[in-house]
């Protein structure tokens, strides 16, 4: 009889806990969008806004205002921030860029963009957020709740992001982006800890991207049109390079250099196996691996 009443008692209790489980996952809030170009800039000019029209990352260096436009075969001219506008000069997304002949390359060296820029992040963030531009990497994978009675696009991101990009020539040549593995985070804590043992954090914290192939950068993003790409590079994660192709998206938005991306990532091919829970059943052996960085100099 109590043998009968403890396994009563122990099914009632299961049966509450998976209604529980299947309650918070119904009702816990949706993840944050897919990365998007166009809220990245956004989230820049107002921040530049609020800041007076500065920068929100304050660069170092002279602002592309001041970068000198092509006007014609070997002749150029210097337009500073508060030049009006002429037949050299063009105002596009509230802030004023140089014109260029349209060619089918962007001269980097005419319009002051060669060289390094960096990985610019808003000091003291410790996370990304809707409100701020911080530049962020994460993923995207979807996870099934034991029973398969329900299933949700869970989503993981870093602010711990560095790297650089050199523009040179007609080109972007290189580019290396460094991600702290250990620090992505998710809505639940339980869940980021088995992805750090799954990741291997502990051996190997970085995830790394090396460009090994040049991007050609078209004169027309000067008028402030964005750009769509995708670009050869090793990714490294767990210890473990493989080549890819990830799809890009970039802007000028006045001085600061705002790029968004993503690529699918099958996580067998890094030696990574998906991580599971109590709670979860399955977890897909791929996901998307996605980042909003802004680059300044």
């Amino acid at each position: 009889m109590r043998s009968t009443r403890f396994i009563r008692g122990a099914t009632v209790v299961i049966v509450c806990m998976a209604i529980a489980a299947v309650g918070w996952w119904s009702l816990r809030a949706d993840g944050p969008e897919p990365v998007n170009l166009e809220e990245a800039v956004a989230l820049l000019e107002t921040a530049a806004g609020e800041n007076g029209g500065s920068s929100a990352f304050e660069p170092e260096g002279r602002s592309l205002a001041s970068a000198p436009t092509t006007e014609g075969p070997g002749t150029t001219s210097s337009a500073g921030p508060d030049a009006p506008a002429t037949a050299s000069t063009t105002s596009a997304s509230h802030h004023t860029l140089p014109a260029v002949i349209e060619t089918r390359s962007l001269d980097t060296e005419a319009a002051g963009l060669a060289g390094v820029w960096t990985v610019a992040t808003t000091e003291g963030a410790d996370g990304p957020t809707d409100e701020a531009p911080v530049s962020f990497a994460g993923y995207r994978v979807v996870e099934v709740l034991a029973g398969g009675v329900d299933e949700s696009t869970v989503v993981g991101r870093t602010a711990a992001v560095s790297g650089a990009i050199e523009l040179s020539g007609g080109a972007l040549v290189a580019a290396t982006v460094e991600v702290a593995m250990a620090t992505l985070r998710t809505d639940d804590s339980h869940r980021d800890s088995h992805a750090r043992e799954a990741l291997n954090t502990g051996e190997f914290p970085l995830a790394v991207f090396n460009l090994v192939e040049p991007v050609e950068l078209p004169a027309r993003i000067l008028d402030g049109e964005s750009l769509s790409t995708a670009a050869v590079g090793d990714l490294t994660i767990n210890g473990v390079t493989n080549r890819g192709v990830i799809d890009l998206e970039a802007q000028l938005a006045g001085d600061t250099i705002v790029v968004v991306g993503s690529a699918p990532v099958i996580f067998s091919d890094f030696g990574v196996t998906a991580p599971m829970s109590v709670a979860v059943i399955s977890v897909e052996d791929h996901g998307i691996m996605e980042f909003q960085l802004f680059f300044t100099r």
